[in-house]
């Protein structure tokens, strides 16, 4: 029988079930800046003129709330989006209908506890009712993120590739999800001094 104290603790960790979903909006902005700074090196800097370049721009981009404050957020671009990431271009030279996940960040005091699955789900389901193959993304390597990784395995994410960014100073893992209904097996097309990789229904490589 756990103590009473142990009963207590589990009693206050806060649950998914508090967790509301939206759309962002342009006053939502500022906090979603914060929010991104305090995750870096793991997402990319960004100024304020390119969040809301972003904003413009994405498909998808989703914030988790609890008791009206936010506690996470994705943002997620399509193919004809102008964008000069090098890691959505390298998707974009390879595969036609995919959702790029820009960036997703959750506080830390809500880590673990369902957050960005839920954004994962909310955006899956949102590609998935518009005809999208793939949801795409990438995590690093170099500095590891070994977080991410275990996430991004557990969603059912395979490696596509790999390359290095920001002048060699990162290298990334290029992840794949296959959704339901698509297409499969689907190819990654192959570039001089790659092989192609086919990806199975499951997302195992």
């Amino acid at each position: 029988m756990p103590r009473e104290g142990n009963r207590e603790r589990e009693e206050a960790e806060p649950t998914v079930s508090d967790i509301v979903l939206r759309d962002a909006t342009a006053a939502d902005l500022a906090d979603v800046l914060a929010l991104n700074r305090a995750h870096l090196p793991h997402v990319g800097a960004l100024s304020p003129a390119g969040l809301r370049q972003l904003h413009e721009r994405a498909i998808h981009f989703r914030l988790a709330e609890a008791a009206g404050a936010l506690v996470g957020f994705l943002i997620a671009l399509d193919p004809p989006a102008e964008y000069g990431s090098p890691n959505f271009l390298w998707f974009k030279a390879r595969y036609e209908r995919f959702v790029y996940i820009d960036r997703v960040a959750v506080v830390a005091e809500r880590r673990r506890h369902g957050v960005g699955r839920r954004l994962y789900e909310d955006l899956e389901r949102f590609a998935g009712a518009r005809g999208f193959d793939l949801l795409t993304c990438e995590y690093n390597l170099r500095p590891p993120n070994d977080d991410s990784a275990r996430f991004h395995g557990r969603l059912g994410f395979a490696e596509a590739g790999r390359q290095d960014t920001e002048r060699g100073q990162k290298t990334v893992s290029l992840q794949i999800k296959i959704l339901r209904g698509s297409r499969s097996p689907i190819t990654t097309l192959a570039f001089p001094g790659e092989s192609s990789r086919p990806v199975a229904s499951n997302g195992t490589p």
